[in-house]
């Protein structure tokens, strides 16, 4: 019992106060539908009454005051009218469970949408370093996955099981005021069986949800990893060994599925059995406790309409309560992804309130690191070690070392994604905080080496993140012609600016990739612009033309310059060597290659 109201209590902890407010709306209209269906119920007795005894529509004291009041002359026509209102009590009765049943389901999906896009924004909005611990596969799985998991499997059934369960109190709270014996037993029989069968599959239910989520989202992850490295897939004829991978999670995830809707399913074949000889029982016994055989008709009519309904209100419930236990660890997936939020999320300027002075934070005098220091979740050794440094507005500078001396931590600790445990990073002399972190990130422009373009248009891959009626394309060819990707747009592709790039860019050449990269970062005019090892994927001639294309936009810049090969960052003005985290040499390229025996070995090599 405490499980179950645990599934309910984290049920409610997921939703909103709104949608708890609805919640107790909708079981309003389930009470009432519950009540309706006890009338629909105990309505069609006095029809059966009337049909085997017309005297007793003398002898009942109820029937002969509607029979009196009503004006009825003849028994037929009365019998007629109590068919008759049986009948339209019926139709009200089953139109108001549809009514229900519509409310119901467009209040489960509707929590689909909602509680898929709160996961979505909670991701979102976490710190950067949480998704360097993470799958994204897992969390698109999660999202798009278990969110709808929790919403059909469990919260579907679960609102409708509770719905039944309260529609069988109903029930059975109405045939106890006409038989408590015979009601009871049959409650106390039925009961007994669905709580012998649960307690015996609970447990399963339990292992088998867990088991479901690890092995689907070991499917999502394979799946993700194919597709992502198609072109070594087949270069390497690496197809079977991706779907031997894949094929194990998915046989047994396919297996989880299968026996948990056999549990779900299997009471209701053995308790068809048993409501069967129920009625058997309860005829039998009738015949013996009444005098009359014609009194035992109403009544058995009364019982079988209402095992009629019960035992699939029954077997709703339990079928609701088995959904939950099995996807007890989803929910609880859900539950902590929603629980784990940021504390408020960065806030982003609309344009007029830049107008009103909540302008980007540029970079106009200097950027400054003061004994910085930053480790990794897990790592034993910082990858950031007392680094102190000065960078001067509209200067060039690259960062140079080892893989592993730190240059690209050092750059995400500057564009704000990590944030320093110890130190100061600050520009202009204004510290980056929580409240100023995002209007500084708003005035930098960032390449990566591999620049994600999504399977859109020319246009919306350089505004990228900026909706379709908001997109500036004076904009967007300014930014282009800086990038030098303006004459290929305008000259070469079939649609120009509104050609599709296939996805991540397939239909374009790596130093075509690059330049829309450079355009994206040159888009909203960002003062800082950072190239992190941008053309290391790219031939000599390709990175050449491209690094004049960057050199080209230094006038108007700052540049941060991560550098594959040194002879990226020959043109800087300064040029940071780093070695486990710590600064072990600074100057032009001239002066290091003559001064400092690491950067002179690393230029000869």
């Amino acid at each position: 019992m405490n499980g179950n109201v645990n599934i309910l209590k984290a049920i409610f902890d997921i939703l909103t106060r709104r949608e708890r407010r609805n919640l107790y709306m909708l079981f309003g209209a389930v009470l009432l539908m519950a009540g309706l269906e006890v009338v629909s119920i105990g309505s069609i007795m006095p029809f059966l009454k009337v049909a085997a005894d017309p005297a007793s529509v003398h002898e009942n004291v109820y029937l002969s005051w509607f029979y009196e009041t009503f004006g009825f002359t003849d028994t037929n026509t009365f019998l007629i009218a109590l068919g008759l209102g049986a009948f339209a009590v019926l139709v009200l009765s089953n139109a108001f469970i549809v009514l229900t049943t519509w409310a119901l389901q467009r209040y489960a999906w509707g929590r689909n949408h909602s509680l898929s896009s709160r996961l979505l924004r909670s991701y979102l909005y976490r710190p950067y370093e949480y998704f360097l611990t993470r799958n994204s596969a897992e969390l698109g799985k999660n999202i798009l996955e278990e969110v709808k998991e929790v919403v059909s499997q469990m919260l579907i059934p679960g609102l409708r099981g509770i719905a039944k369960g309260i529609v069988a109190l109903f029930i059975i709270g109405f045939l106890v005021f006409i038989d408590p014996f015979v009601a009871l037993s049959v409650a106390t029989i039925l009961g007994l069986a669905y709580m012998g069968v649960y307690f015996a599959v609970r447990k399963r239910l339990d292992i088998y949800g867990e088991k479901r989520v690890k092995e689907n989202t070991k499917r999502y992850q394979f799946v993700s990893e194919a597709f992502g490295g198609i072109k070594e897939v087949k270069l390497r004829s690496k197809e079977d060994a991706f779907l031997d991978q894949y094929n194990n999670p998915s046989k047994w995830y396919s297996r989880y599925q299968a026996r948990y809707r056999v549990m779900k399913r299997a009471p209701r074949y053995v308790l068809e059995a048993i409501a069967f000889g129920g009625i058997i029982l309860i005829a039998i016994y009738l015949i013996a406790v009444q005098e009359n055989i014609r009194q035992v008709i109403p009544m058995l009519g009364l019982y079988a309409f209402a095992g009629y309904r019960l035992m699939p209100a029954l077997q709703s419930a339990f079928k609701g309560i088995a959904s939950a236990r099995y996807n007890l660890a989803a929910l609880e997936k859900l539950r902590m992804g929603l629980k784990e939020t940021t504390a408020s999320p960065p806030q982003v300027y609309s344009d007029v309130e830049k107008r009103q002075g909540q302008e980007p934070l540029t970079l106009d005098d200097h950027l400054a690191l003061e004994g910085v220091h930053f480790t990794y979740p897990g790592a034993k050794e910082p990858a950031i070690q007392g680094l102190t440094l000065e960078i001067p507005a509209h200067s060039t500078v690259g960062f140079v070392g080892k893989t592993g001396s730190g240059k690209t931590t050092t750059v995400d600790l500057v564009l704000g994604l990590l944030r320093p445990q110890q130190g100061i990073i600050s520009v202009d002399g204004t510290p980056i905080q929580n409240d100023t972190i995002r209007r500084w990130q708003q005035a930098i422009g960032y390449v990566p080496q591999d620049i994600y373009l999504s399977d859109d248009t020319v246009a919306r891959n350089i505004a990228f993140g900026v909706s379709e009626d908001e997109i500036d394309l004076d904009a967007v060819r300014d930014a282009a012609r800086k990038a030098h990707i303006y004459d290929f747009v305008e000259g070469e592709l079939p649609d120009r600016w509104n050609t599709v790039v296939g996805e991540r860019g397939v239909k374009l050449s790596g130093g075509q990739q690059q330049r829309i990269g450079i355009a994206r970062a040159l888009y909203h005019n960002p003062s800082v612009l950072v190239f992190d090892e941008a053309t290391s994927a790219l031939d000599q001639e390709t990175e050449a033309s491209v690094m004049e294309a960057i050199y080209e936009l230094e006038e108007n810049h700052t540049m941060l310059i991560i550098a594959h090969r040194l002879s990226t960052v020959k043109r800087a003005d300064n040029i940071v060597m780093l070695e486990q985290g710590r600064k072990v040499g600074e100057g032009t390229y001239d002066e290091l290659a003559e001064g400092h025996s690491k950067f002179r070995s690393m230029a000869l090599s």
